[in-house]
């Protein structure tokens, strides 16, 4: 079972595990492609049941659905997509037609249904497929255009990143996708510079 930061129970979170702290859906989504700053960026939506795993530790699916080949490539381009526009919201430029055109036509596709239970403690979704789960991460992104965080949108500072963010702190000064992984990072290495000079 994972948890919500997409680690395995008793482990620690690898670097092939999915992303899901301090982020919008949408650019969870984007960050499937990491260190897209290196040479060698990391493939985390690597085989088809990588995405249906997505699917469900996102929150999107209650089960992981089947997924093809085909699933994988259109959701990789989609993905892209959304890395384009992200940048584009943080540079304040316009978007391409072309990566709106199939941010659109994802979102068209039906959703997942929630169900709330009598108790109101827990939710199940039903229609469990990944046209599903790709047309709630569409429509995040639709969501958040149409929003005042539309300008709050940044790319992380970490060079090897990349990752788009929503920056919704008070000051407006963040600037890391995660505190947990880039910030959390750039802070180690402040320190190491700092003992290594001390020294």
């Amino acid at each position: 079972m994972d948890d919500k930061d997409g680690r395995r129970e008793g482990r620690q979170r690898a670097k092939a595990d999915f992303r899901f702290d301090d982020a919008r859906l949408c650019f969870a989504f984007a960050c499937t492609l990491a260190d897209r700053g290196t040479g060698t960026p990391l493939e985390r939506l690597a085989r088809p049941e990588d995405l249906g795993r997505w699917s469900m530790e996102s929150g999107c699916t209650t089960v992981a659905p089947a997924c093809t080949k085909a699933d994988l490539g259109h959701a990789r381009r989609l993905r892209e997509a959304i890395q384009r526009t992200g940048q584009a919201l943080a540079d304040e430029a316009a978007p391409a037609r072309e990566d709106i055109a199939l941010i659109n036509s994802a979102a068209a596709e039906s959703t997942s249904v929630p169900e709330l239970s009598a108790d109101t403690a827990s939710v199940r979704w039903h229609g469990d497929t990944v046209s599903a789960a790709l047309s709630m991460v569409a429509r995040d992104l639709i969501e958040l255009c149409h929003s005042e965080h539309r300008t709050r949108v940044r790319i992380c500072g970490n060079p090897a990143c990349g990752t788009p963010f929503v920056d919704t702190s008070r000051a407006g000064a963040r600037r890391w996708c995660s505190m947990k992984t880039c910030g959390a990072l750039a802070k180690k290495r402040t320190y190491r510079a700092r003992s290594k000079s001390g020294s």
